[in-house]
């Protein structure tokens, strides 16, 4: 099974192309990063070839007034096709849209956003006001279309990244579109940029939470930096009994996240590995074959070698 960030761009390609995700499932073997580069090739020969069109649109908005912008594109224009348009102006007149944007409802807004050129998410997302982005990013995680977060999320400023840590109170879905920012670098800044306290919380949140929140927490863990890693890797085990750990463990196993087990391996505690290594998970031969099967780089296999020695020395 294909790790979460692959997944996301196999979905984001599908939705770019109008297609269904498992009619491409053959192509998670390139790898998130091409996978993302064959992405944007798609959407801007898309987009390029409806650039004659959008650019009528765009020649009015030095005209329209954003109040009249505005009720029009709610009592006239689908979202989906304002979206489309929406890239254009915003590629061409960055503080009218971002003016314009901050009227729209946030239900419409979400409703736009999937849609909208991702050549213009870097230049609109920095010039978005918070009291427009949080209540439609609080829509958009309802919908739990966490795809189209983070790309927002992605280009957010620092300063907007805290006002989303205080304006969204939803843990899961914050993780969950953590794990969809296909940058690492990025993660990483933005994780910074949380408070110690709310970092825990969600790691904390997700250790209780659904299979897919497990994974979503393991991805996000495994492509973090030693000193974010570290803490909120053991932080996911704290407190768990034999039953919670058996939980982890299956619900990387069942969502495709034990390669991301074995990135954070080096940062558990001998307590949390011991426990870990008594699970009965580990005495399962079917999902220690698992575990070999997601070991495709040589730190998967000296974890390995840490969750089961003896199997594993003749491998390293």
């Amino acid at each position: 099974m294909a790790d979460i960030v692959t997944r996301a761009q196999i979905n984001t390609l599908a939705h770019t192309l109008g297609a269904d995700p498992t009619a491409l499932a053959g192509l998670e073997r390139l790898g998130a990063h091409n996978l993302k580069v064959l992405r944007e090739r798609i959407s801007d020969a898309l987009f390029d070839v409806l650039a004659p069109t959008f650019a009528r649109v765009s020649k009015l908005a030095p005209i329209v007034p954003n109040a009249l912008a505005v009720t029009l594109a709610l009592k006239a224009i689908p979202a989906e096709v304002a979206g489309r348009a929406g890239g254009a102006l915003g590629l061409d007149h960055p503080d009218r849209a971002a003016g314009i944007l901050a009227g729209l409802t946030p239900t419409y807004l979400a409703d736009a956003a999937p849609h909208l050129d991702p050549r213009a998410i870097p230049v609109l997302a920095p010039r978005l006001p918070a009291a427009a982005l949080i209540p439609a990013a609080n829509e958009l995680l309802r919908r739990r279309d966490y795809l189209t977060a983070s790309r927002f999320v992605e280009h957010a400023t620092e300063q907007l990244i805290r006002e989303f840590e205080r304006g969204i109170d939803d843990d899961e879905g914050l993780l969950h579109t953590a794990a969809l920012v296909s940058s690492t670098d990025r993660l990483n800044d933005i994780l910074r940029v949380l408070p110690t306290e709310r970092q825990h919380r969600i790691i904390t949140t997700a250790a209780a939470g659904s299979a897919d929140t497990v994974a979503a927490a393991l991805s996000v863990l495994a492509r973090l930096e030693t000193e974010l890693a570290a803490p909120l890797s053991n932080r996911l085990f704290h407190g768990q009994d034999t039953d919670g750990i058996d939980r982890i463990l299956t619900s990387a196993t069942d969502h495709g996240a034990l390669s991301g087990l074995l990135d954070i391996t080096d940062h558990l505690s001998d307590e949390i590995l011991t426990r870990i290594i008594q699970s009965r998970f580990m005495n399962d031969t079917s999902a220690v074959h698992a575990l070999e099967q997601a070991a495709t780089v040589d730190r998967h296999y000296r974890a390995l070698q840490r969750l089961c020695p003896p199997r594993h020395e003749n491998r390293l």
